[in-house]
């Protein structure tokens, strides 16, 4: 294991300039047309782009004077995800999305969202979803229940083909098993909200660690991310310390001339780093630009986790 720290790839100056300015009003706009104009499947996803570019631009260059604290904005491109995840899923049932940074919503009892909704949920949208709501810390807020519905909703029904939905998702073999190793990490939380666990995430048992090992070792060809979830399900430090050391050079020397500001902080790697620290209880010793120590700690409020 190197005690170097590992360097991240470059981002022009002008698109981490651009990234910075006034993601308030940005954020604003976009949230005005969907509500004012017309809801398209894009517009969700520009709006959580938009704020990611703007919380990774924070780790290279000041933001302007008086902008809201990255937490804030991070928070609310999760809520994003998540709402992306919601409309996918479930585009005809009732829906509540909220934006913090701008104090907005978009809900169902003012817009109607239904055959507008193009796009189908899929184990990618699980995903991004998960990790936003780990890093931004989230998931921990328990009367949101949003663990329990990852795992106990929208897992399932993406799994089963989205009853909910007039549209047919399509789903990559391996990011389905990805998604049903990453459930195995949230807590079960069967029977009514007072009945629920304090902690959102749980180290997975023996049975489920199995099986997730099992559907991971059957993919054809893994993603990185996938062989680095592999990897901390063995539970051993030393080896997922040496596998997230390499992806983070691969994911460096594999990012493209213009890559965007938001690639300077891979939020699906950085959720795993996550569950290492949160979950298994390590102490990381890698360093990197790539892994905020921020983003890889619990609220200071979250309950411990069972082991």
């Amino acid at each position: 294991m190197t005690t170097t720290p590992i360097a991240r790839h470059d981002v022009s100056a002008l698109r981490i300039e651009q990234a910075l300015k006034d993601i308030r009003h940005r954020a604003s706009s976009y949230w005005h047309t969907m509500y004012y104009d017309r809801y398209t499947d894009e517009l969700p996803h520009r709006m959580r782009d938009a704020l990611l570019d703007h919380v990774a631009a924070r780790t290279v260059a000041d933001p302007e004077p008086d902008t809201e604290p990255s937490s804030l904005v991070l928070r609310t491109a999760a809520q994003c995800a998540l709402g992306i995840l919601s409309l996918t899923a479930y585009p005809y049932g009732d829906q509540h999305v909220s934006f913090s940074l701008i104090g907005e919503r978009l809900s169902s009892e003012d817009l109607e969202f239904g055959d507008n909704v193009g796009e189908a949920a899929s184990a990618a949208t699980w995903l991004n979803a998960f990790a936003l709501a780990v890093v931004s810390g989230i998931i921990w807020e328990r009367e949101r229940g949003i663990g329990p519905m990852l795992r106990e909703d929208y897992a399932p029904d993406i799994r089963n083909g989205l009853p909910a939905s007039h549209l047919e998702p399509q789903s990559d073999p391996g990011e389905l098993a990805e998604m049903a190793a990453v459930c195995a990490y949230i807590a079960p939380a069967p029977g009514l909200p007072s009945e629920w666990p304090s902690a959102a995430l749980c180290i997975p048992t023996a049975d489920e660690r199995a099986e997730a090992v099992r559907q991971l070792d059957a993919i054809d060809v893994p993603t990185p991310d996938q062989r680095l979830l592999r990897v901390l399900l063995d539970d051993d430090q030393a080896a997922f310390e040496q596998a997230l050391e390499e992806r983070l050079v691969q994911y460096r020397e594999s990012a493209p001339a213009d890559a965007a500001p938001r690639s300077l902080l891979p939020h699906r790697t950085i959720a795993l780093a996550a569950l290492a620290v949160q979950v298994h209880g390590w102490h990381l010793g890698t360093r990197s630009a790539y892994l905020p120590q921020e983003l890889l700690q619990a609220p200071e409020s979250a309950p411990p986790v069972r082991c």
